[in-house]
């Protein structure tokens, strides 16, 4: 996915980019709920091009990582929940209950440590593609 954004801040080989909200918000119905209706929001990006501070850039997301981040979220610790469930199916009542709680609440740590990971790599940043204009022009 590729938007346009203005740089609002430089640091080493990453910029913040600012992006004012998407056309498509104004007739989405859940855009109340939704934290990506404000009026702008800001995201951390790789700057390898060399922007500067108030230059307009097109950016992009690596493929597939909404998919990711919605496994670990979502499917990682539903998968761990099934897991116990065939493994408690083979003690006592009580047991099929805690077996896969615990295993949801495993899911959900490890989907956490994974996130911080990632998070700290910085693998899966946005880059910015092409500065459309510079400050000044």
């Amino acid at each position: 996915m590729e938007r346009t954004g203005r740089v609002i801040a430089v640091e080493g080989s990453q910029a913040m980019v600012c992006f004012e909200s998407a056309e498509a918000c104004a007739g989405c119905e859940a855009r109340e709920f939704c934290e990506a209706s404000g009026s702008e929001r800001s995201v951390q990006v790789e700057n390898r091009l060399g922007a500067s501070v108030d230059d307009e850039v097109r950016v992009e997301q690596t493929p597939g990582v909404g998919l990711l981040a919605a496994f670990l979220m979502f499917g990682l610790p539903v998968i761990l929940a099934l897991l116990g469930m065939i493994l408690a199916a083979r003690w006592r009542e009580s047991w099929a209950i805690v077996i896969p709680v615990l295993c949801f609440g495993i899911g959900l740590l490890i989907a956490k440590f994974l996130n911080n990971v990632i998070a700290r790599s910085k693998l899966f940043l946005p880059r910015i593609i092409e500065i459309t204009k510079r400050k000044g022009s």
